[in-house]
């Protein structure tokens, strides 16, 4: 299904996505149109190279420097554009997933906040960046629908990572961390998707009393990894328990079977893990040490089905796989369970994401001064990402489309003349799959009738090496 706006060349991209982004002053908007531009033609490089002449740096620096220009202006307009794509959909996952920026090495940068610990004991510096995206069932990214820097010195103070492992579990969830995969369940539901089912995914970080609660008020679905061998089926929370989450559902039989496609790392890129399926209703009561002062009057029950996807064989007895699923989300046969552990699945997109956020943009490359200068390149460089990333999956959407779709006339070409070993070009414009695999091939794909469809790496790597090739032709041309 084709997308409208989305299936657009760079420039008008930029200029239909962007077409609303307001900093109170035209000369900003334009000059962050433009910078957005040239950092989608050169990806991979830094600020400092992004650009072919010294005002065009300056004009950059100056720009994330500018008070005026806050990263709420620059998501804004995208994710108007996002809610637009949802609101086509019957049915969109919402997946939330917390990404971490070493910047330890950047000395002189003020602001930063403490992150993870290093191998070797010593507090990291850098910023924490907690990222929501929309996604179709199949996978097909929509955009984002909020994102959010985590202070997590303005949580715990200086020894932010101390208090972090001794996990204070009788505060309340308002003075965590872990409030963020709240207040982004709260921040969605403010958000206009008209007719369209939205389902938060989260992974095991997500399993919170609070969250399945509050969801629950605000009418959310939720589908997210239980982290935890908790009390389930109490009569009322100070009852002792007598069930217990993961061994109620192991000590039952399969009620059903599928096979999933897994993203591994090492040589093979996926691998399939035949699964056995296990569902149940079950009631989740508030953990015992909730009280009404701290956590609210509202403890509920919380109704919800537990979904077990367990692996029985595996080629490696250490890699076999075994999820348990809780959804809110009604679950009346087995063809429901595996759906939702389908959908699952894709919660591993946003990875591939921050993937291409980290290493496709090198945004740890950065150095600028400070770190609300930094929060907002990233901010830009997130837009950035997520058009690279949308474009590496255009091939399962509509590869039949003619290139010309997301590609200028003379990024099509050269690719056709490299790869055709001609001068001349055609009269036809060619497919999108073939673009997509001439610029793959640009990024190291070896394009063999038995390799997988290109990854996002070799994508991105062929999308800065084509933009290359556009720079040196018009170099050579004497073209601007």
């Amino acid at each position: 299904m084709r997308r409208g706006v989305m299936q657009a060349t760079a420039q008008q991209w930029v200029a239909s996505e962007f077409a609303a982004v307001g900093f109170g002053d035209r000369r900003l908007d334009d000059r962050f149109r433009l910078i957005m531009l040239d950092l989608l033609r050169h990806c991979g490089k830094t600020l400092a190279s992004s650009f072919e002449s010294w005002s065009k740096i300056k004009a950059s620096y100056r720009f994330f420097a500018n008070p005026r220009v806050s990263m709420r202006a620059m998501l804004a307009p995208h994710i108007c554009q996002t809610v637009e794509r949802v609101r086509a959909c019957s049915t969109v996952l919402v997946v939330q997933d917390t990404t971490y920026f070493d910047f330890s090495r950047r000395e002189k940068t003020k602001g930063l906040d403490l992150t993870q610990r290093s191998k070797k004991g010593v507090p990291s510096k850098g910023l924490m960046l907690h990222n929501t995206m929309a996604f179709t069932p199949d996978g097909q990214p929509l955009g984002l629908l909020d994102q959010r820097f985590i202070e997590r010195q303005s949580f715990h103070g200086e020894d932010a990572q101390e208090k972090r492992e001794i996990r204070h579990c009788n505060e309340a969830i308002d003075v965590k961390e872990s409030r963020r995969w709240i207040d982004v369940i709260r921040t969605c539901h403010a958000l206009d998707t008209g007719d369209c089912r939205t389902v938060h995914v989260c992974d095991r970080e997500g399993d919170i009393y609070e969250l399945f609660r509050d969801a629950a008020a605000l009418g959310e679905h939720v589908l997210i990894r239980a982290a935890r061998n908790r009390a389930i089926n109490k009569t009322h929370r100070r009852e002792q328990p007598t069930e217990w989450l993961f061994d109620t559902l192991i000590n039952r039989r399969a009620q059903g079977r599928t096979t999933i496609k897994l993203q591994v790392n090492g040589s093979k890129k996926y691998r399939k893990a035949n699964l056995s399926i296990i569902y149940l209703p079950i009631t989740m009561p508030a953990p015992p040490n909730k009280t009404a002062p701290k956590d609210g009057a509202e403890l509920p029950m919380v109704s919800l089905t537990a979904i077990m996807a367990i692996e029985k064989q595996a080629s490696n007895p250490h890699d076999k796989l075994c999820w348990v699923l809780l959804t809110d989300l009604p679950i009346a046969d087995t063809a429901a369970a595996i759906e939702k552990v389908q959908w699952y699945t894709q919660r591993w997109n946003i990875e591939i994401f921050h993937k291409v956020l980290k290493s496709g943009c090198a945004v740890e490359k950065a150095q600028l001064e400070t770190a609300q200068r930094l929060k907002k390149y990233i901010v830009l460089k997130s837009l950035v990402a997520w058009r690279l990333f949308w474009l590496g999956r255009l091939q399962s959407e509509d590869g039949t489309a003619p290139c010309d779709a997301v590609l200028e006339p003379i990024e099509w070409q050269l690719l056709y003349r490299k790869f055709n070993k001609t001068v001349d070009v055609p009269t036809e414009v060619p497919s999108l799959d073939c673009a997509l695999v001439w610029i793959a091939r640009l990024g190291g794909y070896i394009a063999r009738p038995s390799d997988p469809p290109p990854g996002v790496v070799s994508l991105w790597r062929g999308w800065e090496r084509l933009a290359e090739m556009v720079d040196d032709y018009r170099d050579i041309c004497g073209s601007s």
